[in-house]
């Protein structure tokens, strides 16, 4: 289910990319498209932060009825991954925002 999720996401984050980059596009179509793109990016920040920095720890139910101790696993360190899947995608939406607006510019019509 969460697969599917992923999918749909992903294809609507495609269609914003199209929306942006492509020729037809009007100004506001491309300031739209890169701010509900910019959203999107900035869900999956706040989303990577918080699986990534919640210190919960899954409990077995079986450990519970033989009742050996909950043993807390080892604190894995992951604030690299965290800071560089930020950056990509930080560089990402840079990338489109400039490629948008360089398309506008070359497809703004001469007065």
């Amino acid at each position: 289910m969460i697969f599917f999720g992923i999918v749909i996401g992903l294809a609507i984050m495609g269609a914003m990319v199209y929306l942006a980059l492509d020729k037809k596009s009007n100004f506001h179509t491309r300031l739209a498209a890169l701010i509900a793109l910019g959203i999107m990016i900035l869900t999956v920040i706040i989303c990577l932060l918080i699986a990534f920095s919640t210190p919960t720890v899954q409990i077995d139910p079986s450990t519970l009825i033989v009742g050996a101790p909950v043993e807390a696993p080892e604190d894995d360190n992951n604030v690299m991954i965290l800071l560089f899947s930020i950056l990509i995608l930080i560089a990402f939406l840079i990338m489109i925002v400039i490629l948008a607006m360089r398309e506008n510019r070359k497809n703004k019509p001469k007065s």
